[in-house]
C-alpha cells in the first residue's frame, strides 16, 4: 500500500475544512487534499496566503476570506464538516516575533480556541491542531524528542508564539479528554518553499538571504554567528506529512514534523549563493538574535505511525523558491 492510495482512502468523499487553506503550507495541503477526493472548503484572511496559490483547483474548492479571530466567523465555516485541518495562524520572523510578543500570543490564541470550540460544537470527528517547534526550550535535546515539548519555557525570542501554540496543544488535549472530537498535533519545524512571505520585516531565513543576494547586497547581512544549525523542510513534504498524521496519529499526541540533518546558517548562505550564481560575501551580524543554537527534529515517531520520509532535498527546494520568486517579480513589472 502506498502512501497515495491509503490518504485516497481515507480522505475520499470527506468534508474538509483547511483554515489558513491559501497560506504557504494551507495551498499545498488545500490540492493535496482535493487530489485525495475530499470535499473541500478553505478559509483565509489572505493576510500572507493568495487564492493564486490553488489556481488549479480553486473551483474545485469552497472558500471563504474571514478573520478566524471572529469566533462567530469561526461557527459559520466549521459546520457540517468531518474534519478540521486548523492551520490558520499569526506566523512572521524571528525579528517580528522578538518585538510583538504581545501580538503573537494574542492572535495565536484567538485563532486556535476560536476554531477548536466551534469544530467540536459543531460535531467534527477529527482535527488537526498545528503546533510548531517553537514551543520547544532553548536547550532542548537536539535532535529533539516530542518529550522536550514538556519541559521548560519557549525560546524567548520566539515567546509569546511559542507560549500559544503550547496552550494551543494543552486545548487540544482537553477537548479529547472532554468531547467526542479527536484532536491530533503536529509540530512543523522550519518550513520554507515558493509562496513565503519576502517581506524583510516578517520573512524567515531564506526567503530573507535570497532577497538580499538577489538585490545586491554586498557584504550580506546575516543575522547571529552563522553557526547556529537549521533543518529545513519543503512546504509540500509537510503538507504530506499533515495528512498522513491526521489519518493515522492516536488523538492528543504531538508528532513533530521534520529530519535530522542540520545544516549551519553559513552553509545555507553558501547554498543559496551558488545556487544564483553570485558571490557576495557575508557579513554574520552578532548583535542581531540567531534563536535556537541547534534545531532539528527526532521522526521516529513520525516515521513510526506513518513511514513519511521527506522527498524534496533542500537544494531541489532552493531552486524551487528561486525561480517562483523570479517569475513573481517578473509578472509584478508588467
Amino acid at each position: 500500500m502506498n502512501q497515495k492510495e491509503s490518504l485516497s482512502r481515507y480522505w475520499k468523499d470527506k468534508k474538509v475544512l483547511i483554515t489558513g487553506g491559501v497560506g504557504m503550507i494551507g495551498s499545498y495541503l488545500t490540492e493535496l487534499v482535493v487530489q485525495a477526493g475530499a470535499k473541500v472548503s478553505a478559509a483565509d484572511n489572505l493576510e500572507r496566503g493568495e487564492l493564486q496559490f490553488i489556481k488549479p483547483i480553486v473551483k474545485e474548492v469552497q472558500f471563504h476570506k474571514v478573520d478566524l479571530r471572529d469566533a462567530e466567523n469561526c461557527k459559520r465555516v466549521v459546520k457540517k464538516q468531518d474534519v478540521v485541518l486548523n492551520l490558520a495562524a499569526k506566523v512572521t520572523g524571528i525579528e517580528y516575533n522578538r518585538t510583538h510578543q504581545k501580538e503573537m500570543f494574542e492572535a495565536n490564541m484567538l485563532l486556535q480556541q476560536n476554531m477548536i470550540h466551534a469544530a467540536a460544537h459543531a460535531g467534527v470527528g477529527r482535527f488537526l491542531q498545528v503546533s510548531t517547534a517553537c514551543i520547544y526550550p532553548h536547550d532542548a535535546l537536539v535532535p529533539t524528542p516530542e518529550s522536550e515539548g514538556l519541559r521548560g519555557a519557549p525560546e524567548p525570542t520566539n515567546g509569546g508564539y511559542g507560549w500559544a501554540k503550547r496552550m494551543g496543544e494543552r486545548l487540544a488535549e482537553y477537548y479529547t479528554k472532554e468531547t467526542d472530537m479527536a484532536c491530533v498535533i503536529v509540530r512543523p519545524f522550519n518550513a520554507y518553499g515558493p509562496r513565503d512571505n519576502f517581506d524583510q520585516e516578517k520573512s524567515h531565513v531564506i526567503p530573507a538571504l535570497i532577497k538580499k543576494i538577489k538585490d545586491g547586497l554586498d557584504p550580506v547581512p546575516v543575522w547571529g554567528s552563522g553557526d547556529q544549525k537549521r533543518v529545513f523542510v519543503h512546504c509540500r513534504d509537510i503538507a504530506r506529512a499533515m495528512m498522513l498524521v491526521t489519518e493515522k496519529a492516536p488523538p492528543a499526541d504531538a508528532v513533530n514534523i521534520g529530519h535530522d540533518q542540520m545544516i549551519t546558517i553559513k552553509t545555507l548562505f553558501e547554498t543559496l549563493c551558488r545556487v544564483l550564481s553570485k558571490h557576495p560575501k557575508p557579513f554574520f551580524d552578532t548583535s542581531m538574535p540567531e534563536g535556537y543554537p541547534e534545531r532539528a527534529a527526532s521522526v521516529e515517531k513520525l516515521r513510526r505511525i506513518t513511514g513519511f520520509v521527506p522527498e524534496t532535498s533542500l537544494e531541489d527546494g532552493v531552486r524551487e523558491i528561486i525561480e517562483w520568486y523570479e517569475r513573481r517579480g517578473k509578472q509584478k513589472r508588467k
